[in-house]
């Protein structure tokens, strides 16, 4: 596990924030996966998976929901002006219709909590604005 990803976590924990840790301590993975739950007033549960490397984290949501086939143009359009409105965060469609967010953070130990947290918290906060905007367009 990264030096960073151990800062995440403890600033995590001691900041209440439930939370899951996907690799033991002892490991030496490629990335590290903590994962984070939340529920907005729009926003239904939705899990953010916290990919973290030496250098920085990927953030990344679990699917949104999947595009309507019919709708699939017009979701473009939206995720597209979207991006455009909320530039720190990327949606996309898959090719299968998923709809996701992702970001990405420079993390290093000393500011892993204050980074991590922020942009976690910054990625729900948005996320339960657009959804008002996207959620028609999914199946």
């Amino acid at each position: 596990m990264y030096d960073n990803t151990k800062a995440l976590v403890q600033e995590m924990r001691a900041a209440g924030i439930e939370h899951r840790c996907d690799t033991p301590e002892d490991d030496t993975n490629v990335f590290d996966t903590v994962r984070v739950g939340w529920q907005g007033r729009r926003l239904p549960r939705t899990t953010i998976l916290i990919r973290v490397n030496d250098r920085g984290a990927h953030l990344e949501t679990l699917p949104l929901g999947e595009v309507d086939p019919a709708s699939r143009a017009r979701a473009l359009e939206e995720v597209n002006a979207l991006n455009v409105e909320y530039r720190w965060l990327k949606l996309a469609i898959g090719e299968s219709g998923e709809l996701v967010c992702s970001s990405d953070v420079f993390l290093v130990p000393e500011v892993a909590g204050l980074f991590g947290i922020a942009a976690m918290g910054r990625m729900f906060d948005a996320l339960d604005e657009m959804y008002p905007r996207f959620v028609g367009l999914l199946r």
